[in-house]
């Protein structure tokens, strides 16, 4: 009788535990759908608040809900220092703008910045339970979104609707031109890594290279378009920095690539080369003068010094005719000193924290990743780009990531530091490693053959549906 109690007990904790696997992989892959929907429709920010941020708040409470599920809480250190450093810079917002919360339009760009910088948060905590292929499907679907974007900025600057361009360049469905350019750099650098690691697909990729530098270039953004070619020729260089020849090949490709584009597009639109004759300057009408953009850089200096607290937002509008368009300057000015502080060592940590896991991995992931940031925070520095949703993005991506996901190679890393520790008498030798191959198959090839046993359980094997989301990197 207690036996039979002592099995009925024992099934009834192993269909418990079959039910709670199939919770977290149910919750995990919907969390993911969630998320990548959103990356799909960040080519869309005419609104604030935006549709989007709903779609990446509900990837963020199921992901919360995912992380009950476990006994042991898996939410990594470098996902709560990220945090921690947001929290810091919206804290520094806040605490600048509260004599100023009454005014208008004031409490709705504090709502604006955090939901901005809470995708910065939704990333790092999503991706620090990702594997290689998730990050991967993560990049194919950034890069769809990127080209969706490229289409209609294109078509907008071909017919010059209003809708998909700002003052002649092309916009697509965002904000502005600068945003729009600097929003399709990562789709480039992911591009560059996924060519040489597809085989079906990888005129796909080629062409989809082709539109989004197109598209790049269309925007007439002058720090988008330096910034594309500095981090995609950096990334290439690093990739075939042991191969010269190749090096210089693919170089030679993208020139000639992009020669074409700038062809074609001087062909196509009669309007194509005089904007970019205007465009090719190192300084505009609006970049000189006492308010110009550089002549603001100088006279908020002052302003930083003597005013720890900072000015809070909208108000250095009524200094200046314009923003200052300058991240690190107005992390400073507005926000204060802690605002500052927080802002560079936000920046400065993702390059530590990268550096860190590339030299535990040596992961092409963890550089195209920093690249991809690299090119955004350069754009960022020239422009407004508080609100780019892509940049924070990024952030919680570089911080988000977990090394001991499988896919990132510390396994064999460490197994080679291992082999350095063993002395030379425990080394293996060639021939000691081919003789050992040798009586390893000769035991596998006369080993008998044992039936199961009708005590050992069959396999249970994976539903279709599963076993399509797993494929498919959800």
């Amino acid at each position: 009788m207690s036996q039979a109690i002592s099995s009925y007990g024992d099934t009834q904790n192993t269909d418990t535990t079959i039910s709670l696997k199939n919770l977290r992989f149910v919750t995990f892959a919907t969390r993911n759908l969630v998320f990548l929907i959103a990356i799909l429709a960040m080519n869309y920010t005419l609104m604030r608040p935006s549709p989007v941020d709903l779609l990446f708040i509900g990837s963020l409470l199921i992901t919360l809900f995912h992380l009950t599920l476990f006994r042991t809480k898996l939410v990594t250190r470098r996902s709560i220092h990220l945090i921690l450093i947001l929290g810091a810079w919206a804290v520094s917002y806040f605490i600048a703008s509260l004599p100023h919360i009454g005014e208008e339009f004031v409490a709705f760009e504090l709502l604006a910045k955090s939901f901005a910088i809470s995708i910065g948060v939704i990333g790092g905590v999503v991706s620090m339970s990702w594997s290689r292929r998730h990050f991967e499907t993560f990049m194919k679907v950034y890069i769809v979104s990127c080209v969706i974007a490229s289409i209609l900025g294109t078509a907008g600057f071909l017919i010059q609707h209003p809708l998909l361009t700002w003052d002649g360049r092309a916009k697509g469905l965002i904000d502005d031109p600068n945003m729009y350019g600097s929003f399709l750099i990562p789709a480039l650098m992911f591009c560059a890594y996924l060519v040489p690691r597809t085989r079906s697909g990888r005129w796909f990729v080629l062409g989809a290279m082709g539109i989004i530098l197109l598209g790049i270039l269309l925007s007439f953004s002058r720090i988008a378009i330096v910034a594309a070619l500095l981090c995609i020729f950096a990334y290439i260089f690093y990739q075939n920095r042991r191969s010269p020849r190749r090096l210089l090949m693919i170089v030679g490709g993208l020139l000639a690539a992009g020669l074409a584009l700038f062809v074609i597009a001087s062909l196509t639109s009669a309007d194509f080369t005089e904007k970019l004759l205007d465009r090719l300057t190192f300084a505009k009408a609006y970049d000189l003068g006492e308010d110009g953009r550089y002549g603001r850089y100088l006279q908020v200096v002052p302003m930083i010094v003597q005013d720890p607290i900072g000015l809070g937002v909208i108000q250095l509008e009524k200094i200046f005719p314009e923003p200052i368009h300058n991240i690190w300057l107005s992390s400073f000015v507005n926000y204060g000193w802690g605002g500052g502080i927080a802002w560079v060592t936000l920046a400065v940590g993702s390059v530590i924290v990268s550096l860190r896991n590339y030299r535990q991995t040596q992961d092409p992931i963890v550089i195209v990743l920093l690249w991809s940031l690299i090119g955004i925070v350069l754009c960022a520095s020239l422009h407004e780009g508080e609100h780019w949703r892509h940049m924070w993005l990024m952030f919680g991506l570089i911080w988000g990531l977990n090394i001991s996901n499988a896919g990132f190679g510390t396994r064999s890393r460490a197994r080679r530091g291992q082999d350095r520790m063993r002395p030379m008498s425990q080394t293996p030798t060639m021939t000691t490693v081919t003789a050992t191959r040798i009586q390893n198959r000769t035991s596998k090839a006369t080993a008998p053959r044992i039936a199961p046993s009708a005590s050992q359980k069959p396999t249970v094997p994976i539903s279709r549906a599963r076993r399509m989301m797993t494929s498919m990197g959800i």
